[in-house]
């Protein structure tokens, strides 16, 4: 078996090809997250729950004591201050995107893949450094066996039709060789396009926590692999709670 695919086995399930993942690495643009501020503590519900999860370069050093039962981990390539908006303590005024690993880097630290984000609606120059971050760690990724999954956010001013910003990103990471691919739900019509074109796994990013279960029902429908959640599950009073439903509705026959 192929190292890339051996590892993308490690968070997308074999035996029905889904996976449910969340991803904590916000933190490194935004400081303390609600319901992570003892990071190891506030993961630790989620990792017999959720297939994958992301973290950050010094989150996934604290996470040593995990069963083969918990989600597999998988380290954030990139920082960048877009998520920061005007409400933040230091906002940001001009937008950043910059790299913080290479995937020799994300081997050694034991991840089972890395994720990076293709950044919409800025400046060219950070359309175009997405683009060739994507190309460069999917390369070394591959020639190392490590899956590369690229997470499409077309968050920028520019955008004027997100559902159109989506395919187009969707189809620069596929086209950057990206192993695995996560999208913002964009709509049905969107869903259908994606569906038809892409051919690596690709997964819904839910709105919020409370449209999770609905756009993940629909996603499935046009041939998704599951469901991206952000730190937000973690600020619910039960994160475990709400992400159970969803490991059922993914793993219908292996569900306890």
């Amino acid at each position: 078996m192929h190292g890339v695919t051996y590892r993308i086995n490690e968070f997308i399930r074999p035996a029905d090809q889904h996976s449910l993942m969340v991803d904590s690495s916000a933190g490194l643009a935004l400081g303390a997250l609600p319901g992570l501020e003892d990071y190891a503590q506030g993961v630790s519900r989620a990792l017999p729950l959720v297939d994958g999860l992301v973290c950050s370069l010094g989150q996934l050093r604290r996470l040593g004591q995990r069963t083969q039962a918990d989600a597999a981990l998988l380290v954030r390539m990139d920082w960048n201050n877009t998520l920061r908006g005007d409400d933040f303590v230091l906002p940001p005024a001009v937008p950043q995107h910059l790299p913080l690993l290479d995937p020799q880097d994300a081997l050694d630290l034991g991840a089972a893949g890395m994720v990076a984000s293709f950044l919409l609606g800025y400046d060219e120059e950070i359309e175009a450094n997405c683009l060739r971050n994507t190309v460069q760690w999917a390369l070394q990724g591959k020639a190392l066996g490590l899956p590369l999954v690229v997470e499409v956010r077309p968050d920028g001013p520019r955008v004027s039709l997100p559902d159109k910003a989506i395919e187009l990103g969707a189809s620069y990471a596929l086209e950057g060789g990206a192993d695995v691919i996560v999208v913002p739900h964009p709509g049905r019509k969107s869903l259908e396009t994606l569906g038809a074109f892409l051919s690596v796994p690709w997964l819904v990013k839910a709105s919020r926590p409370q449209d999770a279960a609905a756009e993940l029902d629909e996603a499935l429908s046009f041939g998704a692999a599951g469901l991206w959640l952000d730190h937000a599950v973690f600020g619910l009073p039960d994160p475990a709670a709400s992400l159970r439903p969803l490991a059922a509705r993914l793993h219908t026959p292996l569900a306890g």
